[in-house]
């Protein structure tokens, strides 16, 4: 952000932030003073309504009070019931006459005796089309007015019910209708309210609901309150936005009395005064800030023009232009001179400091240039020894795999011929046995030969000899048999550790076949295998690569996980999970100690070095899992309590797995 920015910023800023302080503090102050003239304005509006109200219904009921209290009346009425003659009545009728006409307001009189029977009525009402009952027509205790109705030319009428006395006793009673429609109209006087203000007056039915005088409405939602609800001036923004509400309503119950005053005042009434003087504020305000705004671009100008000039002369003395000459005028500050001063003696410096270092810069190209050339040399010599090296290094590499696919070759051959080497000595027991089944039955042969010859057989040496030779018979089939069944199955896995096609296996036939091939070398010792394997899982996999594996794991538990002399017992445990099959091969042997647990996998890693052991047995099982069995091995051991190979392949190989 420039100089000229950054100033014009904080002038306006500073004045803005004061100006609008000066308007907070204007506002706040005046908030409370406008509030309160308001309120007092709209309380003597709605006082003067309510005065009004109350004075009327007083003439009112002051007007039915002196017909009641009539005295002439009261004795007329009094000599009627003591005595029904025409001249009693006709005096009733005459006072009653003289006060409709004295009183233009009196519509029409109903004298009524105490039992509710008409003593004489003056007067008719025409065409009434609504009416509401004050007070209930069940209580006849209650005087006053009654009952208010409306005509079809808009007459308003109003009845009160009065006691005649005479002598302190209840003799009768008046039924007055008032035409107060005049007086109606006063109420609905709207100076001080508005061209839309109005005033509205409620009195309560005896069913406890509020009407309208003017019409006889009802009306639902009248929440009267007997003080005057405090009104605030609502904001500037709502008068210009037009969001303002347009009338300012009062409800004020008027105190002893079952009458409500509702005063409507129009808003533009109340707040047109207040809304011009924040007009008047909000104007000055603009006109101050845009005052403000032309003073602080003139200041800003005034400091930010001379800053240019320097920065423009800077920018030629940086693209290396020679002999630059600053000017500046006798109205700019002092701090503006000097600083031009200084500018123009650090230019004619740096011209000259430029010419030395272009000289010292040239030597040194030239030194580099030379070093360069030797540098160039050199890393073409050490780049042709090591290409050399690494010819030779790749030809090392070569022949490490060579070596390690040597040995791994060499190790299964290993594997293979220590099977060969188990199965030739179990196969050489039961073949022993034949070959002396066959040297007794050929001995017993000659002897009954030499029988037969000299004429001494007899049928008791013959049965004899029959008996011995179905017994040497039986003896060498079932030792041939067994010795046949340990070729077979040492032929199937033989050939199965050579051939990596897949084929779908009987899993518990095959693992026992795995058995027959691996238990010569459990013989000799007191290790017992075990195998717990259900009967109806098939597996399609690659045979070959999966009794490696466990041939392998098996001789491995033995060698590693035993001494000699040892009790134990390794045992093969298969689990079905979905898709899965689980093969866990289980020791109780001396366990592998936490140390060695991350290598046992490593190939050439071995702890019996030098006593058999090459390293590759668990190397070649974890490949044979993860590449031809499609799955995964892992081992877990505590020392001195075992060993557990488990293994996860699926069952069945997939086409995209081959």
């Amino acid at each position: 952000m420039s100089i000229f920015s950054r100033t014009l910023i904080f002038v306006i800023g500073t004045s803005m932030f004061a100006l609008i302080v000066l308007i907070s503090l204007t506002v706040n102050f005046s908030k409370s003073y406008i509030n309160e003239n308001l309120n007092e304005r709209i309380e003597a509006l709605v006082r003067s309504q309510e005065i009004k109200v109350e004075q009327s219904l007083d003439n009112l009921g002051e007007l039915a009070l002196s017909v009641a209290n009539n005295s002439q009346l009261a004795v007329s009425v009094a000599n009627f019931i003591n005595e029904d003659s025409p001249e009693n009545f006709v005096s009733i009728r005459k006072l009653l006459n003289d006060l409709m006409e004295t009183s233009g307001m009196l519509v029409k009189i109903d004298v009524l005796a105490k039992d509710g029977k008409v003593i004489s009525s003056l007067g008719q009402l025409n065409n009434l089309v609504k009416g509401e009952d004050l007070i209930a027509k069940s209580n006849k205790a209650n005087y006053g007015f009654h009952r208010i109705s409306k005509s079809f030319v808009g007459k308003t009428y109003l009845h009160v019910k009065e006691p005649i006395f005479v002598n302190a006793q209840l003799i009768a009673e008046v039924d007055i209708v008032i035409d107060i429609t005049s007086s109606v109209e006063t109420f609905y006087d709207n100076a001080g309210f508005g061209d839309d203000g109005f005033t509205q007056v409620y009195t309560v039915s005896q069913s406890g609901k509020w009407i309208a005088l003017s019409d006889l409405s009802v009306v639902e939602d009248l929440k009267p309150s007997i003080l005057i609800n405090k009104v605030k001036y609502d904001g500037f923004l709502n008068n210009i936005l037009n969001t303002r509400q347009p009338l300012i309503t009062i409800e004020k119950q008027i105190p002893g009395r079952a009458l409500v005053v509702s005063v409507n005042i129009a808003s533009a009434e109340v707040f047109n005064a207040i809304d011009t003087f924040y007009l008047y504020l909000f104007s000055a305000f603009i006109l101050v800030m845009l005052v403000t705004l032309f003073i602080g671009f003139t200041f800003s100008r005034q400091i930010t023009k001379p800053i240019t000039y320097l920065n423009n002369k800077v920018s030629e003395i940086a693209t290396g232009k020679k002999n630059i000459e600053i000017d500046y005028h006798h109205k700019d500050p002092s701090e503006i001179k000097t600083l031009s001063y200084n500018i123009e003696i650090m230019a004619k410096n740096l011209w000259h400091m430029n010419q030395g270092l272009e000289d010292i810069v040239n030597e040194r190209t030239a030194q580099l240039t030379k070093l360069n050339e030797s540098l160039e040399i050199t890393v073409s010599d050490r780049t042709k020894e090591y290409q050399e090296a690494n010819s030779s290094l790749l030809q090392a590499l070569e022949e490490l795999h060579d070596t390690k696919n040597e040995l791994v070759k060499s190790e299964k051959m290993a594997s293979l011929g220590e099977l060969v080497a188990g199965v030739a000595h179990e196969i050489n027991t039961p073949l022993g046995v034949a070959v002396t089944g066959v040297s007794q039955a050929l001995s017993q042969l000659k002897q009954l030969e030499k029988f037969k010859n000299t004429g001494t057989l007899t049928a008791t040496s013959f049965d004899t000899y029959i008996t011995e030779s179905n017994k040497l018979l039986l003896l060498m089939t079932d030792q041939l048999n067994v010795a046949s069944s340990l070729i077979k199955n040492f032929k199937e896995v033989a050939v199965d550790q050579n051939n990596f096609d897949i084929r779908t296996l009987k899993l518990r036939e095959y693992l026992d076949k795995i058995f027959d091939t691996v238990r010569p070398k459990y013989r000799p010792t007191q290790i017992n295998l075990k195998l717990d394997c259900p009967n109806e899982i098939y597996i399609a996999t690659r045979p070959g690569a999966f009794s490696q594996v466990i041939s392998n794991l098996l001789i491995n538990a033995l060698i590693h996980g035993y001494e000699k002399g040892d009790v134990g017992c390794v045992e093969v445990r298969c689990i079905e999970l979905d898709d899965i099959l689980v093969i866990k091969v289980i020791d109780d042997g001396k366990g592998i100690k936490t140390e060695y647990l991350e290598r046992v996998f490593d190939p050439f890693y071995t702890t019996k070095r030098g006593q058999g052991g090459s390293g590759l047995g668990l190397s070649i099982v974890y490949n044979i899992v993860n590449e031809a069995l499609k799955g995964k091995i892992t081992v877990k051991s505590t020392e001195n309590m075992g060993s557990q190979f488990i293994i996860e392949i699926p069952k069945q190989i997939k086409g995209d797995q081959v």
